[in-house]
């Protein structure tokens, strides 16, 4: 059952009209009772504007920030949500996570109503989503709220601060180049996915940048180890192979490690390959996995200080786009 002025008026000894007034941001009540009754509020699940009564009040110690994800039951999505829960902490922000679904929800809903309860700002982590999706998103936004992005895209719509997908992949075949490996190949990440694109394109933009070097095998996978071990079936079909593989994510890497080293393949020593995000397993599996890292702390205090800078200096969105370097972990498989 819905709560009502009535249940919060009950559970804290205030009149009705003193509860209205509180939770409209009009009433000039006492510290203690303001804070009673949005205390009681929130308990009772009735929806209050907390960005209102917070200015009016000035009642909240943490900031209430709410990152709407698309989700699997994974390794990465663990890693990338336990990085930015510590980070949160560490910053003073309570973090409530809501999965999105891209089949089933509505986005601008699903925001509408976040900004309506006690929420001061969003993150949105949705890999998927094309510039026409946040130009078709901006104009359902609610007004003063504030949201940023964390997936990459080639033309940011909305403020967006991410890793620098490039930078993996160009660091990836700047390390194969040193390794004397000359002939390589990638499994790319779906092409609906910009970060997949970036990762490539790093990875190629640096292969044509050094005669020596040649791309001589791409395959498209889906970030998913299936994709992984198919792209294995077919590097097995093929008259020249590369010497080293970009796998564009650990999964894919993993995926095709375990199916060569049944087909009897010595790594690095008749096929090297690397992955991307740094997972916990990269460090665990035999051969070690060198791999992109990506450090989730650091994007979650720069994501989180970012949020703050718009809070307190609301403005309208300008696609500003920051990055955050990362690193290569050199490991056995390369």
């Amino acid at each position: 059952m819905k709560a009502t002025l009535k249940d919060i008026s009950d559970h804290t000894g205030l009149s009705i009209s003193t509860v209205s007034r509180i939770l409209r941001g009009g009433s000039k009540s006492s510290s203690d009772n303001i804070k009673k009754t949005i205390h009681t509020a929130k308990k009772l699940n009735y929806p209050i504007n907390s960005r209102l009564l917070n200015k009016q009040y000035e009642y909240k110690s943490k900031l209430q920030v709410a990152i709407i994800s698309s989700f699997y039951p994974d390794e990465f999505y663990s890693s990338f949500f336990y990085g930015l829960d510590n980070s949160a902490r560490s910053e003073n922000i309570d973090l409530s996570f809501f999965i999105f679904k891209d089949e089933e929800d509505d986005l601008a809903e699903t925001i509408n109503t976040v900004s309506k309860y006690s929420f001061d700002a969003a993150i949105l982590f949705i890999p998927t989503l094309q510039e026409e999706d946040y130009n078709e998103l901006t104009i359902e936004l609610p007004s003063g709220f504030s949201i940023i992005s964390m997936a990459p895209i080639f033309n940011p719509i909305l403020d967006t601060i991410t890793f620098d997908s490039y930078r993996g992949g160009y660091l990836i075949a700047k390390h194969f180049h040193e390794k004397g490996y000359e002939n390589l190949g990638i499994i790319t990440g779906s092409n609906n996915k910009n970060e997949a694109l970036l990762r490539k394109n790093g990875f190629t933009d640096y292969i044509y940048q050094n005669s020596e070097l040649s791309l001589t095998w791409q395959f498209e996978g889906n970030y998913f180890f299936e994709s992984g071990a198919k792209a294995f079936d077919a590097f097995t079909e093929l008259d020249q192979k590369p010497r080293a593989i970009f796998a564009s994510n650990d999964y894919m890497c993993l995926g095709f490690l375990e199916n060569a080293l049944k087909a009897g393949y010595e790594i690095p020593d008749d096929v090297a390959i690397a992955g991307y995000d740094d997972l916990p397993i990269s460090n665990y599996f035999k051969p070690s996995i060198t791999s992109v890292h990506t450090d989730y702390n650091i994007l979650g205090k720069k994501t989180f200080n970012l949020l703050k800078e718009k809070i307190n200096t609301p403005y309208e969105h300008s696609g500003i786009l920051s990055i955050i370097p990362v690193s290569l972990t050199i490991r056995e498989s390369s």
